[in-house]
């Protein structure tokens, strides 16, 4: 074994009599390393751009979600919600109102689902307002996402007259009722943009607003946003509360609140990366070239090592390691390379997004790391090996 790596590593690395095929098996090896160095760059990219994405889709959505199963209210009273008051892995807890209402200002109109909030709502959740304040829990407060402001009409912003709310009125069922609405007036203190489904359909209020026009009473709330702990984790914790709250709750994380949106992206991140494997195979066809132009330029001291009793098993393994040696030599330069660029770029931004002073974003993530490993070792495994197949030919030929 020790004679097969010392006869693949001057194959590798040793000068030659014909220069082109050194220059050959050295240009293999630094495709294979842009190849690996793309790889690496993409998925940082294209994890970094999944990041900065999902603080937006999530800005709003806290770490556990929990929602009533069987009736369209929860009671903050119910001795099983205790739980999330002595749980350790459980920072802070916010009630919150949601209903879909209209908004009216100056004969426009807009329907938006109105989210009613408490004080600690802002302390569960790392959503902002773009312009102005967050509402006021005891006020007639409104933040709307700047999709609904826009269909309303952008004088509302802080108008003194405010927005009026309508909410059918269940009570009187009645043709000839004179009050078919509920009706209040909040003033619309901030605007939020996160997202085209968030700022089109959403608006903040304060809790006691909401309940008031629902006519719900103060210890009801349709959901509660649960903040963990830094070093708690979601999944762990939602099992665990699923089995303490029972089948009268639903227990939901980010991922759970968002099963489409995973989805798609775990079927881009496939997509890319069988793409990104097509093109690391591709520049492994260098290497393939470097073998065989080895094997024919050492053709002649290949038989004469058969002849003086070297199997031909150990004489492909020499060329088998050979070709090992110039994929793993060109990937791992270029994995410490995109690891490098990727570290430097996220402490220094030194890419910039066009036209913006934001940084290009990206990830250095474990799993890209233990993606693109596995992807070239074995890629690089079969070709070499299928490749170190010639040797038998030039044995067979007198």
């Amino acid at each position: 074994m020790r004679l097969i790596r010392l006869l693949a590593l001057r194959y590798t690395f040793g000068l030659r009599k014909k220069v082109a095929v050194t220059l050959i098996s050295r240009f293999a090896a630094f495709v294979v390393g842009i190849a690996v160095f793309a790889f690496f760059i993409v998925l940082s990219v294209f994890g970094g751009l999944r990041e900065f994405g999902l603080e937006f889709t999530h800005a709003f959505d806290p770490d556990i979600y929990i929602e009533p199963a069987k009736t369209p209210y929860l009671s903050t009273k119910d001795t099983a919600l205790v739980v999330l008051k002595t749980s350790p892995e459980i920072a802070l807890v916010s009630a919150t109102l949601s209903q879909e209402m209209m908004l009216r200002f100056e004969g426009r109109t807009a329907f938006a689902n109105i989210i009613g909030v408490d004080s600690l709502f802002r302390e569960v959740v790392a959503g902002e307002t773009m312009v102005g304040e967050w509402v006021d829990p005891g006020a007639n407060d409104l933040v709307l996402g700047i999709g609904v402001l826009s269909q309303l009409d952008g004088a509302a912003y802080d108008h003194p007259e405010g927005v009026t709310l309508l909410f059918p009125n269940q009570q009187s069922k009645s043709v000839l009722n004179q009050y078919p609405f509920r009706a209040q007036t909040a003033l619309v203190r901030g605007i939020f943009q996160l997202g085209e489904s968030l700022d089109e359909t959403t608006a903040f209020a304060p809790l006691s607003m909401v309940q008031n026009v629902l006519r719900v009473p103060m210890h009801q709330a349709s959901a509660l946003y649960v903040k963990l702990q830094p070093e708690a984790d979601d999944v762990s914790v939602q099992n665990t509360l699923r089995q303490q709250l029972g089948s009268n709750y639903r227990v939901l994380t980010k991922t759970g609140r968002n099963p489409a949106l995973y989805k798609m992206l775990q079927t881009e991140r496939i997509a890319v990366i069988a793409i990104l494997s097509l093109v690391v195979l591709i520049a492994l066809f260098n290497v393939v070239g470097a073998i065989i132009m080895t094997v024919l330029e050492k053709r002649e001291n290949v038989k004469t090592l058969h002849q003086l009793g070297a199997p031909r098993a150990a004489l492909r393994a020499v060329f088998f390691v050979q070709g090992l040696f110039l994929s793993f030599v060109g990937g791992g330069i270029g994995l410490l390379l995109a690891l490098l660029f990727v570290w430097v770029q996220k402490t220094y931004a030194l890419v910039q997004i066009p036209g913006s002073y934001l940084p290009y974003p990206v990830a250095l993530e474990w799993s890209s790391l233990w993606t693109v490993l596995p992807v070239v070792g074995g890629l690089s495994v079969l070709v070499a090996w299928l490749t170190s197949g010639v040797v038998k030919g030039v044995l067979t030929r007198p």
